[in-house]
């Protein structure tokens, strides 16, 4: 049932009566269950866009909006005024009031998905990307750049880095949905078909750029993701998707990067497919990814498979600047923990690089911090920003 507008009007004054009879503590408690009784997580969401980024952090990617205007739904940033959720991936996201006078009706669900195919199973994906990396060329500039990151072309070409092409899609689509039938590529994030009068022409979504094959722990390749030549006001990196089409999303799957090397018992978490592939490469420490910092909580289901005794945290130096890099520093710290690992912390002046594999390229070592400061972060985050209390005793030496 709606609430009519005098009635929440005269809600939002009781939290402003709040501070000025018990102070901003309790007003900040009122207005958190103020947002809550009118969430709505509503009827549709609709994905932010470079014509219409997110209204919290400006981004075009990530983020979305309601329906109705009311309420923007923000990935990256916690400005004190949002109420504080987690996905069913269990990354963090905020919502905020955009609009305090839009009616609403109270739900639980979660935002839908706008997919309406059911993804393909990984070993579905592996044969269906395989297929078509394998008709897709390496430009001599893709090459060349990933050169200058550090990697040699035997690891280039063993990694299947590709080009995007702008112009020819809809033919190497075609062969390959010919080949492998069509009930087998509607599942692959990526492909799909358009219909033109009785005919259905195949095509293939995403950015001009580079191509990165996203693999599981057990090698297979379950998504792709694109580092665009020219992405203008939109992120650099995006993911090879359906989703505008209403077709599958890739999801949000962690990389596990070939590696050949020694399996000893230290594994490093980082940000980014290509950056852990070439920080394994360079470092010869196995370097799985995330797809973003605030989804730490994916590498979890990797280590546990790979059962490391050590752990390496190995975030972007941005963590002195950005506080959603450093919340997610201090609750994967936390986490990885208690359940049992040892726990290191690479960090690393910013004139080194930014992220890890730039440190490595550039010839340099980064600093193994004490976990002791994370451990306090993470303990001294609100609730609402994923903190909780902790039990664990730390033994300075």
């Amino acid at each position: 049932m709606r609430e009519d507008r005098p009635r929440r009007a005269a809600r939002w004054g009781s939290c402003m009566a709040a501070t000025a009879r018990h102070g901003p503590r309790a007003a900040r408690a009122a207005r958190m269950a103020w947002l809550s009784e009118g969430i709505g997580m509503r009827s549709a969401w609709s994905t932010v866009s470079r014509t219409t980024p997110c209204t919290i952090c400006g981004k075009s990617d990530w983020c979305a909006v309601s329906a109705d205007g009311a309420w923007a739904l923000c990935r990256r940033v916690e400005n004190g005024t949002g109420l504080h959720r987690l996905d069913k991936t269990g990354a963090d996201y905020w919502l905020y009031r955009l609009d305090e006078h839009v009616p609403y009706r109270p739900s639980t669900s979660e935002p839908p998905s706008q997919s309406r195919v059911e993804r393909a199973d990984p070993r579905t994906l592996d044969r269906v990307y395989r297929a078509l990396l394998a008709v897709l060329p390496l430009t001599s500039a893709h090459r060349q750049a990933l050169r200058r990151r550090g990697l040699l072309d035997t690891e280039i070409m063993r990694r299947g880095y590709r080009t995007m092409p702008l112009e020819g899609r809809a033919a190497l689509v075609r062969g390959i949905v010919d080949r492998l039938g069509v009930d087998t590529c509607t599942g692959i994030p990526g492909l799909y078909g358009d219909a033109q009068g009785t005919r259905r022409l195949w095509t293939l979504a995403g950015a001009v750029g580079l191509l990165i094959p996203v693999r599981d722990v057990n090698g297979r390749i379950v998504a792709l993701q694109i580092r665009s030549d020219d992405p203008g006001q939109r992120s650099k990196y995006t993911w090879l998707s359906s989703a505008k089409h209403n077709g599958p999303g890739p999801g949000t799957p962690a990389h596990r990067p070939l590696y050949t090397g020694p399996h000893g018992d230290t594994v490093r978490v980082t940000e980014g497919p290509l950056k852990a592939d070439i920080t394994t490469v360079l470092g010869g420490v196995l370097t799985i990814a995330v797809p973003g910092v605030p989804l730490w909580r994916q590498a979890l289901p990797l280590l546990e498979v790979l059962q490391p005794t050590r752990v390496l945290l190995a975030f972007d130096s941005d963590w002195r600047q950005n506080p959603s890099v450093a919340r997610a520093l201090a609750q994967a710290t936390q986490a990885l923990v208690e359940t049992g690992y040892t726990v290191g912390v690479e960090i690393w002046d910013a004139s080194q690089g930014k992220g890890i594999d730039d440190v490595l390229a550039a010839g340099y070592t980064p600093t193994l911090q004490s976990i002791v400061p994370w451990l306090h972060r993470a303990r001294t985050l609100p609730e609402k920003s994923g903190g909780r209390p902790s039990h664990i005793v730390v033994e300075v030496r």
